[in-house]
């Protein structure tokens, strides 16, 4: 089996390859309604201890479409015995008696891998606190590469929030491992990305600055938003005057041909009428989720040919 904890577990190009090809050969049989049910006979258990819409619902169609069945908790912390009392650990050894992989999301920091060390079946990192969004890192990476035909040599922006932000850390750190990349990371002072994050990327070749405003919106390949993470502030009068800071305009985009990801919600961070353009593409991000993810169930459970 194959826990998939963090982004940085698939530095190897070669098996990022592998995923990718096997994703692309999955879309276009998802489109001929001729998937291969390879997981015909297992159970994928998903687990989410905070709420979710793209990654709970595409993992469970992923599954499906796969063959598969599905045991769904959306609120775990309040329709698990989780509100009794039982450990995090205690409850992945029972999933572990009705599933064949565990799906996980939860808000604190580090639960993915509390869980791996204890689970006999494949854990699934679906986000864990302010740390690591891995599966959604794949697919954001695989976006891109479809977009411009390359994942090295990229100028790209990260906002408004990256200290609090797990998909851009899991990205970030995913990115620095191809060659020439240089991020800017745009967003107040105070929510700067971490420095272990720096440190991390910057030993991996990436070039790193900051700004401000949007101006260097103009030079990028890539501008991958997120919303300002409400639920991992300590001080909620820092969110709110910081929420609207900054928002991606469609003046902002004029003559430029940067594609415009998000890995949703999208709150304050992007201008509705960005949408219409054609730099907006975190609508076609989202659903590749479904084609990686299906990919990645077949890695976890060693089915990946």
């Amino acid at each position: 089996m194959n826990h998939i904890l963090s982004g940085s577990q698939f530095a190897d190009k070669n098996l990022l390859d592998k995923i990718f090809a096997k994703a692309a050969e999955l879309e276009k049989a998802d489109k001929n309604h001729q998937v291969p049910k390879l997981l015909a006979g297992k159970i994928i258990a998903t687990l989410f201890y905070e709420p979710s819409t793209r990654t709970r619902l595409s993992f469970e169609s992923a599954a499906i479409k796969l063959g598969a069945g599905v045991i769904s908790v959306e609120n775990a912390k309040a329709s698990t015995s989780d509100v009794k009392g039982e450990s995090l650990e205690d409850t992945i050894k029972m999933v572990n008696c009705y599933a064949d992989a565990v799906v996980l999301r939860h808000p604190e920091a580090g639960t993915a891998e509390r869980a791996a060390k204890v689970s006999s079946t494949p854990v699934i990192n679906g986000g864990d606190g302010g740390n690591e969004h891995p599966t959604q890192a794949l697919y954001d990476l695989y976006t891109i590469k479809q977009l411009l035909d390359r994942l090295d040599n990229l100028k790209v922006i990260f906002g408004f929030d990256p200290k609090h932000s797990r998909t851009i850390r899991s990205l970030a750190k995913l990115l620095a491992i191809f060659p020439g990349n240089q991020f800017i990371f745009i967003s107040p002072k105070s929510l700067r990305p971490s420095a272990d994050l720096i440190k991390e990327i910057e030993s991996l070749g990436a070039k790193v600055d900051y700004g401000e405003n949007l101006d260097a919106v103009k030079v990028a390949d890539v501008i991958y938003l997120n919303r300002l993470q409400q639920e991992r502030f300590e001080d909620i009068g820092e969110f709110e005057k910081n929420r609207k800071l900054f928002i991606l305009k469609p003046e902002h985009l004029k003559n430029s041909k940067a594609v415009v990801l998000d890995p949703l919600p999208r709150i304050d961070e992007i201008d509705v009428a960005v949408d219409a353009l054609p730099n907006a593409k975190y609508f076609q991000q989202a659903k590749n989720g479904l084609y990686v993810r299906m990919a990645l169930l077949l890695y976890a459970l060693s089915k990946l040919d």
